[in-house]
């Protein structure tokens, strides 16, 4: 009689469930998440027979489940509570850090020796048209490695200093500039968003200052800059992955130059044109990262008022995107390309333009796992 009762109960609940998907409008995107939801499969007789629809509809029933959010946070919350160190995504971090999850097992050795190849073909020759001195590589470290503290115990990380001394020795065409330890030295400051996988503004300066250190350049005192907090309830991409309702969301600050310098921003080519490296909108947004340069974008240019005939250009992964305010400050143009949408040729874009200088701008996991590096043998 109870086992009965058991299955009366759950039959009710999936048709209750499936009463209320029906009269409820599917949801196209997930603002928690921050990603696209699956929509309703295409029924016919050669999905079906495939597997395709069956495939589809269970993704479908996943995405638009009645509260899913709150479902997907309740799992989350129980999984902390019950002491799991992990979701299987992110890490439940210490002080309130949620930490992508980048073990050993989920990295291609593979990919990271092919993209290193291809990047250091692409550094050697460029270097045939740019000095050697002119041409760095910066691979910025992710949270877990500059302070293992706020990992839970015994978590399991991928060795990306391996990653870093590897082009160091490789990289003779050009300069691997190793941030580490000067984050590293940085580490009690709030230089890592507790909810993303980006390094702060701040940790974003002090990498500049170790790229001014590297180059010989003089690097802009904070003092220079205006630090304004533009908003304090960033929620980033690995609170989508772990979806905690009760985390303590982040601040993000942005650097206006208190000494005269004009820009011209130009995105895509004339798809849009500005006179700020900040996109304020975003900050009304789920994605509030992209205050800094509107994101990503395949090409943006930007020049400035100085006139010293210096012509970057900026290969990268979004962590570049808080770095670029402030190297602007030091050339007359930048040209910033992303692999992952940009298709041009790099090397026919180095001519073309008289590009006297180049900035490889990437975090190491970023970099272990992107598919686009490919894109600099064309």
């Amino acid at each position: 009689m109870r086992e009965k009762a058991v299955v009366f109960t759950f039959a009710a609940f999936l048709a209750i469930v499936s009463f209320i998907n029906l009269i409820t409008p599917d949801k196209k995107f997930s603002e928690s998440e921050n990603r696209v939801l699956a929509s309703k499969p295409t029924l016919s007789w050669k999905n079906i027979i495939s597997g395709k629809f069956s495939k589809e509809f269970e993704s479908y029933i996943k995405d638009q489940f009645p509260a899913r959010d709150k479902w997907v946070s309740l799992k989350s919350s129980t999984e902390m509570a019950l002491g799991k160190k992990d979701n299987g995504r992110v890490y439940f971090g210490k002080e309130d850090y949620l930490i992508e999850k980048h073990s050993p097992d989920s990295i291609d050795l593979n990919r990271i020796k092919d993209n290193i190849n291809i990047l250091n073909s692409f550094i050697k020759n460029a270097s045939k048209q740019i000095p050697k001195e002119k041409i760095n590589i910066i691979m910025a470290p992710t949270v877990e490695i500059i302070d293992q503290e706020k990992l839970p115990d015994y978590a399991n990380v991928f060795n990306q200093r391996a990653i870093i001394n590897k082009m160091k020795k490789e990289f003779t065409s050009g300069n691997v500039i190793d941030v580490t330890e000067a984050l590293k030295n940085s580490k009690d400051e709030y230089i890592y968003y507790r909810t993303d996988h980006h390094w702060t503004t701040k940790g974003a300066y002090i990498a500049y200052k170790e790229w001014c250190r590297a180059v010989k350049e003089e690097a802009a005192p904070e003092e220079k800059f205006q630090i304004i907090k533009v908003t304090e309830s960033f929620l980033g991409s690995t609170y989508s992955k772990a979806n905690i309702y009760t985390q303590k969301p982040d601040e993000i600050h942005i650097y206006r130059p208190l000494f005269p310098i004009d820009y011209e921003v130009d995105y895509n080519m004339g798809q849009r044109k500005t006179t700020s490296l900040y996109e304020m909108k975003h900050i009304d947004t789920k994605d509030k990262y992209s205050v800094f340069l509107n994101g990503n974008n395949a090409l943006v240019t930007i020049k400035t008022s100085n006139k010293n005939g210096r012509n970057l250009l900026i290969i990268k992964d979004s962590y570049a995107n808080s770095f670029i305010p402030f190297i602007a400050n030091h050339f007359e143009k930048i040209h910033v390309a992303d692999l992952r949408y940009n298709n041009m040729s790099m090397e026919k874009y180095i001519k073309d333009n008289s590009i006297n200088e180049i900035i490889i701008l990437y975090n190491v996991i970023g970099f272990a796992k992107d598919r686009n590096i490919i894109n600099l043998r064309r």
